[in-house]
Formats: structure tokens, sequence, C-alpha cells
């Protein structure tokens, strides 16, 4: 049993034995292969940017040279790619000054240090054809440092921060300047136009003949669209922003499909506030430029020789989309510009799929009476004509009231008729207010084809052309099937059709 203990004891003091000598080893050679290091900051390297004539990158196996020529960089190979000036200022500065936290000296293998296969290699030229170049090899785990030779001298190593290489490691396409999306706000747009090839356009606009001011076509498919649902489509235009720079040749549209692109064309509107200024002026006997009026007047009346003019203009973009990169962005352009990007799909998928149910108005004829100049109703066999007069009239003055008031001596009266006869207005908002407010409980995909005569129509009319007419059919014993002019039906409540026609025949009886 003895034995036994003393066999495992031995083994304990064996096993530390053998990690303490690990240890030892481990940081002997971690000493040796940076046995000659200085800790102390330092300035690695050092150059006067402002003289700097050319910079060359290689990185990921891609070199990039740029040549500065009258204070103004260009990318060697493509004088016409869109170099952002300031951009590439910045990256060129970051050369200015370089310091190093550590320096490594005598190193054996610099394998270990990445720079036998560099990531990034940077070259620069001077006025005075001077040359230096920087490889940066792998980050340092424990210090976030990155190893840095310089002119090729592995004799030292430079700890420097890693955001230099960082910096250099870039695709072309960052330093491009990205020629700036118009700022277009759902506000401002008046029309929305969507073009695929071998396909009928989709068209979105203001319409003073739409009951909710919206519609949408698509060949001979019209549809009054809700207001809230449009805009907040057209919300997505003001999000639009280029991803990546891909292109200055337009020659190429067709590698990037933009040959035979899908066109989206937004017209839209821009208020400006412009102060101008409506003083005379004559030239005086020295040539100079002065007020027809006395220096004093001018100077009390400077306030009033101003004037500010709002004008709105009318404006039109084209974006046009091609085909997809390996990452689902379109190749993109404004018709307007020259440079070919990236867009992401899902800023743009809204308008390419548009679901014209999500835009539509619930309302099966959201007409205000006061909009329209005439509303008709066929019913039973009758037909019913509501119109409307308006006119000015002189304000009846009470005697007893002395004062002078600036309020104008007339005021706006209407007048609501029924065939002619007149009504009252509290009389007919009754049940006109049933017509108006009536909603759909669901929309059709297709028209059905109906054999009887409707129930009830109801008709819709305004000089600027709204012509709307609405006819309803019993469908079952839960709802109403409702068909317009523009080619569209829907199902609605049976008891809200019950409750219009109620309303109606009170109407009726009272004016009897």
């Amino acid at each position: 049993m003895k034995k036994k203990n003393i066999g495992l004891i031995a083994g304990i003091i064996l096993l530390v034995v053998l990690c303490v000598v690990y240890f030892v080893l481990h940081n002997h050679n971690a000493n040796s292969s940076e046995a000659d290091s200085t800790d102390t900051a330092t300035t690695a390297f050092e150059t006067d940017t402002d003289k700097l004539t050319e910079l060359t990158v290689t990185t990921e196996g891609q070199s990039y040279t740029f040549t500065k020529s009258d204070d103004k960089w260009s990318y060697s190979a493509d004088a016409s790619f869109p170099l952002d000036q300031s951009n590439f200022e910045e990256l060129a500065g970051k050369l200015k000054s370089i310091s190093s936290d550590r320096e490594l000296k005598d190193v054996e293998a610099v394998s270990e240090y990445g720079l036998d296969a560099p990531a990034v290699q940077v070259s620069i030229k001077n006025s005075d054809d001077e040359t230096h170049t920087l490889e940066f090899g792998a980050v340092n785990d424990m210090t976030s440092n990155c190893y840095m030779t310089i002119d090729k001298d592995t004799s030292k190593i430079y700890m420097v921060a890693s955001d230099l290489e960082t910096a250099f490691n870039f695709n072309l396409s960052d330093l491009a300047e990205k020629e700036s999306f118009p700022s277009i706000t759902a506000t401002t747009v008046t029309k929305l136009t969507v073009e695929k090839q071998g396909e009928e356009a989709e068209v979105i606009e203001k319409s003073d003949s739409a009951s909710t001011g919206w519609s949408y076509t698509k060949g001979s498919t019209q549809r009054d669209i809700d207001s809230s649902n449009t805009s907040n489509l057209l919300n997505g235009i003001s999000s639009l922003s280029w991803g990546s720079f891909v292109s200055a040749d337009t020659s190429k549209l067709a590698e990037y499909g933009l040959d035979a692109p899908t066109k989206i064309t937004i017209d839209y509107q821009v208020t400006e506030t412009k102060d101008s200024d409506d003083s005379d002026t004559s030239t005086s006997e020295d040539g100079t430029s002065e007020d027809s009026s006395s220096n004093e007047d001018a100077e009390n009346d400077s306030d009033s020789d101003s004037t500010t003019e709002t004008v709105t203009t009318n404006k039109q973009e084209v974006l046009l989309l091609g085909g997809q990169d390996s990452s689902g962005n379109y190749y993109a352009k404004l018709e307007s510009q020259s440079n070919i990007y990236t867009i992401s799909s899902s800023s743009v998928e809204s308008f390419l799929n548009i679901d014209v149910k999500t835009l539509v108005s619930n309302y099966v004829s959201n007409y205000i009476f006061a909009d329209l100049d005439r509303v008709t109703i066929q019913k039973d066999g009758e037909s019913y004509e509501f119109t409307k007069t308006t006119e000015e009239k002189a304000k009846e003055k009470d005697d007893s009231d002395d004062s002078k008031s600036e309020d104008s001596d007339t005021e706006t009266v209407t007048t609501y008729f029924m065939n002619g006869n007149k009504i009252k207005l509290e009389d007919f908002s009754g049940f006109y207010s049933n017509i108006s407010s009536l909603e759909c409980q669901e929309w059709l995909d297709e028209v059905p084809e109906t054999q009887d005569e409707p129930e009830m129509t109801v008709e819709f009319y305004k000089e600027n052309g709204v012509y709307f007419k609405v006819e309803y059919y019993p469908y079952d014993s839960n709802f109403y099937l409702v068909k317009n002019n523009q080619g569209t039906a829907c199902l609605v409540n049976k008891m809200k059709i019950k409750e219009i026609e109620s309303s109606f025949e009170k109407f009726l009886e009272k004016q009897n």
C-alpha cells in the first residue's frame, strides 16, 4: 500500500517538473524570436504627403495605381473612374507619419508575422523621385497591432496600428465618388410609372377624377386607390440610395442588363421660396447703380422693397434597373446620371411587385357631395337626381349692431335639390353618408356575370371628368355584390345595404 502511494506522489512530482520545463522553454522560445525588441513608441515612417505623385496599393491579388497631376488624383488604369478626391487624400494622409509601439529586430522567420505573403503592400513615389514600399502582415491577436516592414527590410519589423492595414485593404469601388440620389419624398410625388420589358406599364398617379385622389392603371384596368396606402408605398422612394459603384463606362450597359432595363419613372414637384427685389434702380452719372428715391426713403422702405415668391417646379427622374449581382442587388443607374451602381433589391421590390389589392380603398364610393356636381340614384324603377347651387347673398344686418365690422357683407349659400325640388341638407345627408361610408368586405379577383337588373344604381358626376357608377346586386344570405364602371367588384355586408335602403325610404317619405 505504501509503495503505491509513493509511486503516485512520484508521478505528481514528475508532472509538475515537466510543466515547469514546458513554460520555461516556451517563454525562452518566445523571447528568442523577439529577443532584440524595443517597447518604446517611435516614429517608424514619415513622408511629405503633399509631395506624393504616385501611390500603388496591392491587396487580395489586385494592384491599383493612382497618380497625382495638377493637385488631382486619378486612377491610372481608368482615367474616367470618379475617384473621391477628399477620401483619397485622407487615405494618403495616413502615410504622413506612422508610429510603432514596438520594434522587432533580427527576426529569423518572417512567416510567423505574415510578412512572407503580405496582406497589403503600399508603394509610394514623390516629386523628388524618392520611392518607398510598406508591407503589412498579420495582426497580433493580443495587442491588435499589425506587423509592418519598410522597403522589404526584414531586419526590422514594426508593430503599428492595425487600422492602417484595414484602410488600405479596400475594393476599388470604395474609393468612387457616388453621384447623389435625388431627395424625393412621398408628399412631393405626383406620378409613379413602372415599365417592365414585355409587360403593360403600371401607373400610380394623383387624379382629380378619383374619389380618393389617387388612381392605379394597368392596361384597361383602372382603380381608385387609398391615399394612405399609396403614401406608404411611395415612402420607399425617400430611402432609395446607391450601394456600390460599378462602372463609369456606359458603353457596357448590356453587361449589366441595362440595355433593356426595367424603368421606374418618378414625377415629383419641388417648391422653392425665392426673394425678389422690386426696387426701381437707375444709373448715376458715375456709372454706379442707385435707388431712384432718396437714400432716406430707401432706408425707410428697405423692408418693403423685397418680396418672397414661391415657385413650384415639376421634375422627373427615371431609375433604370438591370440584372442582379451574386448578392441579389440590382445593377442600376439614373437616366440623368452617368455611372452604374448597385441598389439593394429590398428597396425596389415594392415597386417591382405592386399588389393593387393592398392599395385600393375599402370604400365603395367615398365621394363627398360638396365636391360633385350631381348624384343620381335609380331604385325600384324610379330615378332621382340630386344637385346643388351655390351663390353669394347679402348678409342680413342687425340694426342694433353699431359696430363697424371689416367682415364681408356677403355670404355663400348652398341650396340642395332633388329632381329640381328644394330639399334640406340634413335630410339628404342622413342617407348619403351611408352611401359614401360603405366599405367592401372582400374585393373579388374577377367580376361575376349578372343576369338580373341591379337593385340599386348610384352615379357620381363632376365636370372635370369624374364619372363613377356603382351597381348593387343581391348575392347570398350574407352579402351584396357591388360592381362599378372601373371593372372591379366586391362583396359588402347585406345589413349595410339594408341600412342604406331604409334611410333612403325614410328620406323619400319625408319629402312626400
